[in-house]
């Protein structure tokens, strides 16, 4: 009697024991079937498998749609660029740049790194078609200025594209018979003054000042604003020196193969370069491939921000995009585990078919741990003995850059200018970057 009456007791715990062992092997399926993290062989992925996670119609991906790469015409257009040769001597056939400067003041509140370092590379680009030679100042970060060169070698592109140092600048100017005063033009008096810091001229300078509306903080609608306000100035301003807002600089974007030729061109620092090359062979070895994946958060502004820019892409671009299309765009704001696996299959791997190497901000305590903990390589002090950083923490972001360019696959956020960067170098390469709409990075 006293067994009959501990039947349902007995029942219950078996279906409970039951439960557990399903959920266990469920989360073993999901978390270990999908790949070895330490392996570097390629496995092809299980079809069956994906559609059994649900993956591919929750990230409805499509390789020939969500992967970016030029054209054949802007393949030729790279490598025209990266072709020719400029020069300071007039009495050479290459293209000869001016002694008519133009420079970006960058100021507090500008902030994050990359944006500045695209502002650079703006000016770079624009400087033949506004008759000048661009100048590069240093970057700004946290109320101190950092050397470009500290980071950055643009030997290469100094070769293809019109740009100097101040120093060359200063020295240029200030050897001219007859050495009559510098001209300094801007659009700002009190940008304008504060530029002039930096360029520790020794003779004597003339500012002019000019006022044009404020920038929009808008691509499309700054677009309108640079060919009416902007262009025609630099161009026929007789000013030696053109000093420009940074938010000017930074809605100058060119063509896609424009972007890609300059920043393929663009190297780390010797610095760099060597911290880059210790942490590829000791993560990824003499093979060196890698999946490179950079989780960006924006501060949590980034549905936000394609709330406001998506629409454009309707409007002045003429590009309509699905609903699940749409949905795909958004997952990249929080990169997940099943997003991850869903991109994978789509290009015919298993999520850590390739070793992983992971970039992100730190603004994510779920989904990044659990990357790592299946053996995601990180540039981090806690899971890499060589990690050196510099002053805040600009090296360690440089060696994240440049390790992401040199990945057989990369896929990022489209509306980070970390992962928007990261592509130019690759397509300038002859790479390509992988689940970011490409409509996005076009614009």
């Amino acid at each position: 009697m006293g067994l009959l009456n501990q039947t349902p007791r007995v029942v219950l715990y078996a279906l409970v024991l039951l439960c557990v062992v399903f959920l266990f092997t469920a989360n073993w399926v999901y978390f270990s079937g999908v790949g070895n993290p330490f392996s570097t062989v390629v496995e092809p992925v299980d079809d069956g498998q994906t559609h059994s996670l649900g993956v591919s119609s929750v990230f409805a991906f499509d390789a020939a749609q969500d992967t970016l790469r030029l054209t054949e015409a802007e393949q030729q257009r790279v490598a025209q660029l990266q072709a020719r040769v400029v020069s300071y001597n007039h009495n050479e056939s290459n293209i000869v740049c001016p002694d008519r400067y133009i420079f970006v003041r960058l100021k507090r509140g500008v902030t994050r790194h990359h944006n500045q370092l695209q502002m650079m590379m703006n000016i770079i680009m624009w400087a033949e078609r506004l008759n000048r030679t661009a100048v590069l100042g240093p970057f700004f970060v946290k109320n101190k200025w950092v050397i470009h060169s500290d980071l950055y070698n643009f030997s290469e592109i100094a070769r293809h594209y019109c740009v100097v140092s101040i120093d060359t600048m200063r020295k240029r100017l200030s050897s001219r018979i007859p050495l009559t005063p510098v001209t300094i033009a801007c659009f700002d008096g009190k940008i304008c003054r504060s530029a002039i810091m930096h360029f520790g001229f020794k003779v004597k300078i003339e500012i002019i000042e000019s006022y044009t509306p404020d920038v929009p903080w808008n691509h499309v609608e700054a677009h309108f604003y640079l060919q009416q306000y902007f262009f025609k100035y630099p161009q026929n301003s007789k000013a030696e020196i053109v000093i420009i807002r940074s938010v000017a600089a930074f809605m100058m974007t060119r063509g896609l193969s424009d972007h890609a030729a300059i920043y393929g061109l663009l190297r780390p620092s010797a610095l760099i370069a060597q911290r880059v090359k210790r942490f590829l062979n000791h993560s990824f070895g003499p093979r060196g491939r890698f999946f490179a994946v950079h989780k960006r958060h924006l501060e949590m502004k980034c549905n936000n921000f394609l709330t406001e820019s998506l629409p454009q892409l309707r409007t002045h671009f003429g590009v309509t995009l699905r609903s699940e299309r749409e949905q795909l765009i958004r997952a990249q704001c929080n990169i997940s585990i099943p997003y991850l696996a869903a991109l994978h299959a789509s290009l015919g791997l298993r999520l850590f078919s390739y070793p992983m190497f992971l970039a992100h901000d730190g603004q994510d305590p779920y989904t990044v741990p659990q990357l790592k903990a299946r053996g995601a390589r990180v540039y981090e002090k806690e899971h890499y003995a060589q990690y050196e950083d510099c002053a805040y923490g600009l090296c360690a972001l440089a060696v994240d850059y440049f390790v992401m360019t040199e990945a057989e696959y990369f896929s990022g956020n489209a509306v980070s200018t970390v992962s928007d960067n990261v592509c130019f170098v690759r397509l300038g390469r002859g790479k390509a970057c992988h689940g970011m709409e490409p409509a996005i990075i076009r614009m």
